[in-house]
């Protein structure tokens, strides 16, 4: 499903895992925000299945955005929405529209921030 670049309004960041080494020589994982850019969020209907007693979440989220800002995004960052400061995790690589008109990630809403 194509966005227009018009519905693209909602202020993001990419957040980026950085390991840094802490006084105790052990490692830390902080997340570095990139520069602001404008994304379509849509919210999807969280479908739930009960396997072995746990509770798995699936994609909760789809984001469309520019292919320039989203085009080589990996699923070991985030994105947090500037306006309401949800976090996302990504799920899987971007799917790159062939024309490199837009990008589209499947996300997943973190509870914990």
């Amino acid at each position: 499903m194509l966005t227009p670049i018009g519905q693209m309004r909602e202020p993001a960041v990419i957040l980026t895992p950085v390991r840094t080494t802490d006084s105790s020589g052990g490692e830390i994982i902080t997340y570095v925000e990139g520069a602001p850019i404008f994304v379509s969020l849509r919210s999807l209907g969280t479908r739930e299945a009960n396997e072995l007693g746990q509770v798995n979440a699936d994609i909760s989220h789809v984001c469309y955005g520019h292919w320039v800002d989203l085009g080589t995004i990996s699923a070991k960052q985030r994105l947090r929405v500037l306006e309401t400061s949800q976090t996302f995790d990504i799920n899987g690589g971007p799917l790159n529209d062939p024309k490199r008109a837009y990008t589209r990630l499947n996300l997943i809403e973190r509870e914990n921030g």
